[in-house]
């Protein structure tokens, strides 16, 4: 495996704006001037802004919002890779969104020190009890970047893909379809497989910090910077980094956090896959548990 090592600066889930719910929108501000600095000194080869930037409120002040989370990094001289959360256009239209930020939310990728990384902007505006799905030709694009690559892979996008658990949830547990791709993440998981390229999976949107590994990838959701549900009602200030070479390494800083450390997943393996008529086996009995089993049915 190469000795190389990827370094991504990570937030998620900044929620500028009112507060709403528990995500304190007001702290947003404030907040970035103390992390997007910690950020720029990783020297990371990337930084990942994992979407959700704003609280959304009307047309006017939703464009608003998304031209000072801009100014933000501005002042930070911070460079980023941005996705496209759901809050960032509920209201306000993708193209509107990258008129006020004054960047492309189209899906794209990019190689850094010998790892490929993927800015998945699958569709993520809410319009129905649906939930999340993906709009026509998001799984094709991903399809073709994967098969466009020979790197070891990064995939990021705002909402999970996963399926994992959201029980505990503030906003998820009784929601599942607006926490995650309920419906079709296998879909997008059976095209990452079949790649057998891909080495982790970032997500923000769930508001705090998971893992969940499928297939000997891990899939990793990052905790938002102002939310409070964990934090007894005070904002995270949630920020991360991860570094991909002999090991995955995740680490979440602020006032909730967590650290992910595993095996990196050689590229082209897989888990023993089961088949669906697979019935394991009960172990064999000794003579000796034989003798305890028949004395305890004649009891």
């Amino acid at each position: 495996m190469t000795a190389r090592t990827l370094r991504l600066g990570l937030i998620a889930d900044i929620h500028h704006g009112p507060d709403t719910g528990t995500k304190i929108g007001s702290a947003a501000v404030p907040l970035m001037k103390d992390v997007l600095p910690e950020l720029k000194a990783l020297n990371a080869d990337a930084v990942i802004e994992l979407g959700d930037r704003i609280n959304d409120v009307d047309h006017d002040t939703d464009i608003l919002l998304q031209r000072e989370v801009g100014d933000a990094f501005g002042l930070a001289k911070l460079e980023a890779a941005h996705l496209l959360g759901n809050h960032d256009n509920h209201v306000i239209s993708r193209e509107e969104a990258e008129e006020a930020f004054q960047k492309s939310f189209a899906s794209y990728s990019f190689d850094r020190d010998g790892f490929h990384i993927v800015i998945w902007n699958a569709h993520t505006h809410l319009a129905s009890s649906e939930g999340f799905r993906f709009a026509e030709g998001d799984l094709d694009w991903l399809r073709d970047d994967l098969a466009a690559t020979e790197l070891p892979t990064v995939i990021c996008t705002h909402a999970p893909l996963d399926n994992g658990s959201l029980v505990g949830n503030f906003y998820f547990e009784n929601h599942r379809q607006f926490g995650c791709y309920e419906a079709e993440g296998a879909l997008a998981r059976e095209v990452i497989e079949r790649s057998g390229k891909v080495a982790l999976c970032l997500a923000g949107h769930t508001h705090w910090n998971a893992l969940n590994v499928v297939d000997g990838i891990p899939y990793v959701t990052v905790h938002s910077l102002t939310e409070s549900f964990t934090t007894g009602g005070k904002p995270t200030g949630a920020w991360g980094v991860a570094e991909i070479g002999e090991t995955v390494d995740i680490q979440v800083f602020g006032r909730d956090p967590a650290r992910f450390v595993l095996p990196r997943r050689e590229t082209g393996s897989h888990w023993t896959h089961r088949t669906k008529d697979y019935a394991p086996k009960p172990p064999a009995l000794s003579a000796e548990a034989r003798a305890a089993r028949d004395r305890l049915l004649k009891k």
